[in-house]
C-alpha cells in the first residue's frame, strides 16, 4: 500500500511547492512587467506625437478596434491605439492626430504576427510616413490622390490591417468631436 501512494504524494508534494515558487515569482516580476509596459506604450505615444509633454487616458466609448485613447496635456492633439485583423493576427498601431484632424504620424507596436520579410515590412518608417499629413485615408488609387495610401506590395491583408487600424483612429477622433 505504501508503495502505491507514496509515489503519488510525493510528486503532489513537488507540484504544490512548484506551484507556490511560481506564484511568488509572478507577485515579484508582475509590478516591473506592469511598470516596463507602461513606460514603453508612454515612449512610443511620445515617438508619434514628440512635442507633448505628456498625455492623459481619455474615457469614452471606444469604437471597434480601437483598444485606448489618449489627449495630449499641452493640447497638441490625441494618440489612439487600435487594432485590426492583418494576416496572422491583429496589428496595433498607434495614430497621433492634430486637433485639425490630420495625421501627425503612426506606429505600428505589434505586428509581431505577420510575415517576414512581407507583411512585417507595414512595421517600416516608410509605410507609416504615407500616413502622415492625411485627414482622410482611402486604400484605393481611384479617387483623391491627397487621401490614397499605397499597400505595400504582396502584403496586402498586412496592408488593411493597418489601414483599417488607422481608419479606426480617425473615426474615434471623429468621435470624440474632432475637426469635421
Amino acid at each position: 500500500m505504501k508503495e502505491k501512494f507514496a509515489p503519488t504524494i510525493v510528486l503532489g508534494a513537488l507540484c504544490f511547492v512548484a506551484a507556490l515558487l511560481l506564484a511568488a515569482v509572478n507577485g515579484v516580476t508582475a509590478p516591473q512587467i506592469e511598470a516596463i509596459t507602461i513606460a514603453n506604450a508612454n515612449a512610443a505615444r511620445a515617438e508619434v506625437m514628440p512635442e507633448a509633454s505628456s498625455f492623459t487616458a481619455i474615457d469614452c466609448d471606444f469604437v471597434e478596434g480601437v483598444t485606448e485613447v489618449y489627449a495630449s496635456d499641452n493640447e497638441t492633439g490625441y494618440v489612439i491605439t487600435s487594432a485590426s485583423k492583418g494576416f496572422g493576427g491583429n496589428i496595433t498601431v498607434m495614430t497621433a492626430i492634430t486637433p485639425d484632424g490630420t495625421i501627425e504620424a503612426i506606429k505600428v507596436t505589434d505586428a509581431s504576427n505577420e510575415t517576414p520579410g512581407l507583411g512585417s515590412k507595414t512595421t517600416l518608417p516608410d509605410h507609416a510616413a504615407k500616413f502622415a499629413g492625411k485627414s482622410a485615408i482611402q486604400m484605393t488609387d481611384k479617387g483623391d490622390a491627397a487621401t490614397y495610401v499605397a499597400p505595400v506590395t504582396g502584403a496586402s491583408y498586412s496592408s488593411k490591417g493597418v489601414f483599417n487600424a488607422v481608419s479606426a483612429a480617425l473615426e474615434q477622433f471623429a468621435q470624440l468631436g474632432g475637426a469635421q
